[in-house]
């Protein structure tokens, strides 16, 4: 593994070696430092000479080696740094003499062959590496620092995206613009040992990422389900998503990880923040999803929400399109239709379901329904809506009723019928009686001679004399009617005429306590009898002077004496007629 890394790291640095800009050309020479000191680069042919005085114009001669000739004139210093040239004894420069204690004399030449070190320090910015590319942030902002062993730094240079070298003290990189950078420099030391240049390559990232929302589950343009999700996404171009955060309701700040559901935000308004940031710090803008779960109002600026979210499930009931009738029971008739009714002030109704005599929906709700059958069905109902929002099942019980009510006609006085013809009395009641067993009766009515209908509602007698045409029919509750029925009579009110004669003629009159008598003989007989112009005589009956009622015609076997004789005739619906005889029998 060390040897791979080290084979790898090798050929990076010799990449970036060959990326570098050129150096510019830079002259070996020879320095003295501020101090004093000689330093001479290693690579230069070195020459001494010697001189009689200090002044650079007098003459001067290059010292020969006679034992290495060879290695002189020129020569080149073995090590780096300090060498040292020596002469045996030194002399006191007045006195001419060796100096006691002995001591020899040097001199100091300082050999340079060793190039500055330069490094690039960057700082102020974020640092990411992506698939090898190194990415920095904004801010960025780069120091260049050198150092040299010997003779000193004389300058640095630094070429930008392969432009010339320019000392670094003239250059003030900007990193304003994003895109790809290449930073080369050396540096160059006071007797021009150049360094080998050095690249840096990397990638600006000025650019925050952009997140973008989807919405997981069921929606409906605006309207969104309570059960629904949030997924939010971010991407970015360049040193790649570091991470989302969001935060609901102005709550603490969450790193986002998975969907957020909607369930977790309060009812009435509620709002989610959220931005993304990437590897190198670039922070988005905060974005806003506001959502509410108050009603829908056409008044309000609904841009104000991104979302509605739709809790609740839609408001269900019916209502009975044709005839109905409520009591224990809700009637219907079967021309009636069951209307189903679903609102959803948000999402809106999705659909309706329904079944009849089932628990189970199966059918699914377009039209009023028209219900099948006789009797009593209970018909399940439920409706959701455009989010998945569903409402608890309904049912309701419906009495189907179809059958029309029956009405009976009877007669509760005298009657006669004579072939096809009926006869009554003024007396005789009519009744009316109907019959339902479904919805209940709402009426029963009648006309008389075609005239307008009434309400029956006890019995009553006719006392127009007569032949009458009657009508009559039932309606229940829901309108069910029943087919119009007919009766036909004759209303007799008119009693029969009496009439009367005696078997013989009168023989005389009296008087008795002021009352007129007609006087028959003894063998007389009376014969009774009556007249009908409508139903006809039923019978004939009398009293003679007030005592029991006889009906043997002719009246005879009168003995002498006075004699009131009451004669009652009565047609066939008992009408009747009255008419007193007084007359008187002698022999």
């Amino acid at each position: 593994m060390r040897k791979r890394y080290f084979t790898t790291g090798l050929l990076i640095f010799t990449i970036l070696t060959c990326m570098a800009q050129i150096p510019l050309n830079h002259e070996k020479k020879l320095f003295v430092s501020p101090e004093g000191k000689i330093f001479v680069n290693k690579a230069l042919p070195v020459y001494f000479k010697i001189s009689t005085t200090p002044d650079d114009k007098s003459p001067s001669y290059t010292m020969p080696s006679e034992k290495t000739p060879k290695y002189a004139n020129p020569m080149f210093f073995d090590s780096e740094g300090r060498n040292t040239l020596r002469s045996p004894w030194a002399v006191d420069t007045i006195t001419k003499k060796i100096v006691e204690p002995k001591m020899d004399i040097q001199f100091q030449v300082y050999a340079d062959g060793i190039a500055p070190k330069s490094t690039l320090n960057i700082i102020n910015a974020n640092k990411f590496i992506k698939n090898g590319i190194v990415f920095f942030g904004k801010e960025l902002q780069t120091v260049l620092a050198a150092s040299d062993e010997l003779s000193g730094l004389d300058v640095t240079y630094i070429s930008i995206n392969k432009s010339s070298y320019e000392a670094s003290s003239k250059l003030k990189p900007i990193f304003d613009t994003e895109k790809e950078y290449i930073i080369s420099y050396y540096s160059v030391d006071k007797v021009g040992n150049v360094e080998t240049p050095k690249t840096e390559k990397f990638q600006v990232d000025l650019t925050a990422p952009k997140t973008t929302f989807t919405i997981i589950g069921e929606s409906k343009g605006k309207v969104l389900s309570s059960k629904a999700s949030v997924s939010l996404t971010a991407k970015d171009s360049l040193s790649g998503v570091n991470k989302i955060v969001y935060s609901i309701n102005d709550g603490p700040e969450k790193v986002y990880s998975f969907p957020i559901p909607l369930s977790v935000l309060k009812d009435g308004k509620s709002k989610i923040n959220y931005f993304a940031i990437d590897n190198v710090g670039n922070k988005e803008e905060s974005k806003v999803i506001a959502t509410s779960t108050d009603k829908i109002n056409s008044n309000d600026e609904s841009s104000t929400f991104s979302f509605y979210i739709d809790k609740e499930a839609p408001e269900v009931g019916f209502e009975i399109e044709g005839d109905k009738s409520t009591g224990k029971l809700l009637y219907i008739s079967g021309r009636s239709k069951f209307k189903i009714i679903a609102t959803d002030e948000k999402s809106g109704v999705d659909k309706i379901m329904y079944s009849i005599n089932n628990p189970l929906l199966n059918q699914t709700y377009t039209s009023p329904i028209a219900l099948t059958g006789i009797g009593l069905q209970t018909v399940y109902f439920a409706a959701t809506d455009n989010v998945g929002n569903a409402a608890l099942a309904k049912s309701q019980q419906i009495f189907i009723d179809k059958t029309s009510p029956n009405t009976s006609f009877a007669y509760n006085g005298r009657l006669y019928t004579n072939r096809d013809t009926t006869f009554i009395n003024g007396d005789t009641k009519i009744i009316l009686a109907a019959n339902e067993s479904g919805s209940g009766l709402q009426s029963l009515q009648y006309s008389i001679d075609g005239n307008s209908k009434s309400v029956y509602t006890i019995p009553f007698s006719i006392d127009k004399e007569g032949f009458h045409n009657f009508e009559y029919l039932s309606t229940d509750n829901v309108n069910n009617e029943e087919t119009l029925k007919r009766r036909s009579f004759f209303v007799d009110n008119k009693p029969p005429q009496i009439h009367y004669h005696f078997s013989v003629k009168a023989i005389g009159e009296k008087t008795v306590r002021d009352e007129k008598y007609t006087i028959y003989p003894s063998n007389t007989m009376l014969y009774i009898a009556a007249t009908d112009n409508a139903t006809g005589g039923e019978h004939i009956e009398y009293k003679i002077n007030g005592k029991q009622s006889l009906n043997n015609i002719p009246v005879k076997g009168l003995i002498p004496g006075n004699y009131e004789i009451e004669i009652t005739a009565f047609d066939m619906v008992h009408n009747k007629s009255t008419e007193t005889l007084q007359f008187a029998i002698e022999k």
